[in-house]
Formats: structure tokens, sequence, C-alpha cells
């Protein structure tokens, strides 16, 4: 069973009432949990490979974030169901994880990371020279090389930095390297807090190419 765009925003339209309670903190927890199953379980009936966040203080305007969490394939899924999305008053609704800047600390299964210590460099290709790559270079580099999350987690910091449709289309290579000894800006290194605005000034640059 699948259903279209105005089905799915119908029945969200039926249980607004109860889906702005999903952040009271008095609400019972059962029920808050039995909500966002439903959510889910609607937005899968549109497309199994969408999920969702809900954002913003009870009380206050929600926000209702739609992603492919980075799977390009199901990019025009998501702009799909956003597009058609109705006039809601207390609710915005966003195509994609927006870029939410750096935490102190990232964690992800054994890989702990602190995204203002972390450096990139940006990486040249001769032979793709629109191609936007870096070397993401970490202070713990040698206490986390081995771990099968060690990629997952560094995505997690670059996804949640840019936001998710900017790292899944203009990135095009990452690797993960120790963090150099020395002067690191002489060593051509940006510290990663200064990603976001680097990419923005790439991308342009790029473009009169």
């Amino acid at each position: 069973m699948s259903q279209t765009t105005s089905q799915f925003w119908n029945w969200f339209k039926q249980h607004q009432d109860k889906l702005t309670q999903i952040n009271n903190p008095n609400s019972n927890e059962n029920d808050q949990e039995e909500l966002l199953d439903s959510i889910l379980e609607q937005l899968h009936l549109f497309c199994d490979k969408l999920y969702f966040d809900l954002g913003g203080l009870h009380g206050e305007s929600q926000e209702f974030v739609i992603t492919a969490e980075g799977d390009v394939d199901y990019f025009d899924k998501v702009e799909e169901l956003i597009e058609a999305a109705p006039d809601l008053k207390g609710w915005s609704f966003i195509a994609f994880m927006p870029a939410r800047g750096l935490g102190d600390t990232t964690v992800f299964e054994d890989v702990e990371l602190k995204p203002f210590e972390m450096w990139f460099l940006p990486l040249d290709n001769k032979n793709k020279p629109k191609s936007l790559g870096f070397r993401i270079c970490l202070p713990n580099y040698e206490l986390v090389k081995n771990s099968k999350w060690l990629k997952a987690a560094v995505y997690k910091v670059l996804d949640t930095a840019l936001g998710e449709k900017v790292f899944a289309m203009d990135i095009d290579y990452i690797e993960i390297k120790e963090l150099p000894h020395g002067d690191l800006e002489a060593q051509g290194l940006l510290e990663l807090k200064d990603l976001s605005a680097f990419v923005k000034w790439k991308r342009k640059k790029l473009a009169a190419l």
C-alpha cells in the first residue's frame, strides 16, 4: 500500500493537535512514542526511504524536517513531499536536515570526536578541477583509526556542519588522517569550524570556471 503527498498531509492535518504535543514535557512518554511511530508509518506509506525530525519547544513554532538521510536517490521524494506541504499555523516544513553547526563532542558507537579540535585540508584533483574534496584531520586519529565506525562518525560531523543536501551534493571526496604537527595554517589547514564558509566560497569560485 502506498499513498500520495495529499494523503500524507491530510493525515497530518487531521492529527496536528496531537502532533503538537510530542514535544510537551508533560506528555506521556508512551503516547509520544506511539505518535512518532505513527508519523513514520504514514511517511513510509509515501516512501519508505524517508525519515523525519521534529524540533521546537512546546508552545512555540514546530519544525518538521523530512530527510532522506543523505541518499541522493530519494532527494526528489523529499522535495516532492515538502512542495506539497500545507500552510499550517505553528508549523514549519523543511526539506533536508539543515546545517546545525558543530557540537563540542560527537559520539558515534565507539568513536568520540571533538569537532572544534578538528581541521581540514582542501584537496585538488587535476583530472576533476570542479570537484571538491577534503582531508579531515583528527588529533585523536591513532585512538580511533581502527574503528569500523570512524567514517560514519566523521560523516555525521560533516553532515551536521554543512546540512544534508550540501554534504551529499557538493562534497565529492573525503579522506581521514591524523592531525599533523607544526604550524597547521602554514601547511594549508583550516579549522573545521570554517568548513561551511569555505564550501560556499569554493563552490562560487568553481561555478565561475
